[in-house]
């Protein structure tokens, strides 16, 4: 099989900056019979550091990056986190998350030998063949139309991701950004105050923007704010329009039952920043700038 002949427009991708809805998305859309999400919904093979687009790119990255001096020393590391990092770690509801969730161990085990073998041969295609394999052998165990994913770093590695699998699609969650802020603050990964949390939102939506304008109608672009609350019969609509499926009960239920207002926390940050004004005109002034990248980007200016 040639690079070309791989086709990937069964697989959607959703992303944002994090905490902007990718995780109600896929549990919306997981609901649909053509729509299976990938397990775990965020499988993280794909984006983080030393995953299948960085062996496709040839990066080296993390702390190891000064020792990876050759392809098969990064092969070596993408094992390791394969079999260690991303294969079972604690969920944060207690219990245990990772690739665990969705594939048996031997089988992971021999799409890493086949990927190995291909290796040796053809490095352009051993990570797309994986990835392929991969997105098979969960289709096939649910047998579902499309596959899912959720990771927030989708977006931002959009255009990377589009060369890497043809075809692919993207769904951008975007967010009020204070909210995005009053979120990822309380995470050990995020920015550390609301100061900093602006520098962190403009940064990864201005690296968002840019990657779906170049990449155009291969990504939808969706509010989170209209889905739940201003226009969500619309939104639902233009979703089920960019997969090409129809509205289905399960899906419309789920909408209706689950996708409300009390699941999206609102306007945390009124109380957590000390200098509301102050805040408001410095977040304004980035929606602004995003709104050079994007004129129809669904944020309120």
């Amino acid at each position: 099989m040639t690079f070309g002949a791989f086709d990937f427009s069964d697989v959607i991708l959703v992303g944002g900056t994090g905490r902007s809805g990718t995780t109600i998305m896929g549990k919306l859309l997981s609901r649909h019979p053509a729509v299976g999400l990938a397990k775990p919904s965020e499988i993280r093979i794909l984006t983080y550091g030393n995953g299948l687009l960085d062996l496709h790119l040839r990066n080296r990255v993390g702390r190891y990056k000064h020792l990876m001096v050759t392809d098969n020393l990064h092969l070596t590391r993408f094992k390791y986190r394969l079999f260690n990092d991303w294969w079972e770690r604690e969920s944060k509801l207690g219990g245990k998350a990772g690739l665990i969730q969705g594939i048996q161990r031997e089988e992971l085990q021999e799409l890493y030998r086949c990927m190995r073998n291909d290796w040796k041969t053809n490095r352009e295609i051993a990570p797309t063949r994986f990835f392929r394999s991969f997105v098979d052998l969960q289709k096939r165990s649910s047998g579902n139309q499309l596959w899912i994913d959720t990771t927030p770093a989708n977006l931002f590695r959009a255009t990377q991701i589009a060369s890497f699998l043809p075809s692919v699609r993207f769904i951008h969650m975007v967010r009020d950004g204070r909210d995005v802020i009053a979120s990822v603050v309380r995470e050990p990964w995020g920015p550390k105050n609301y100061d900093e949390g602006l520098i962190w939102y403009r940064n990864r939506m201005i690296r968002n923007l840019l990657n779906s304008r170049t990449l155009g109608v291969q990504v939808l672009t969706l509010s989170l704010e209209d889905l739940v609350l201003q226009n969500r019969i619309q939104s639902l609509k233009r979703v089920l329009s960019f997969l090409q499926i129809e509205n289905d009960s399960k899906i419309q239920k789920y909408f209706e039952t689950e996708v409300k207002s009390e699941k999206v926390r609102q306007g945390r940050w009124r109380s957590d920043v000390s200098d509301v004004a102050t805040f408001n005109a410095r977040y304004f002034a980035i929606v602004a700038e995003l709104k050079k990248i994007d004129p129809q980007l669904p944020l309120k200016d």
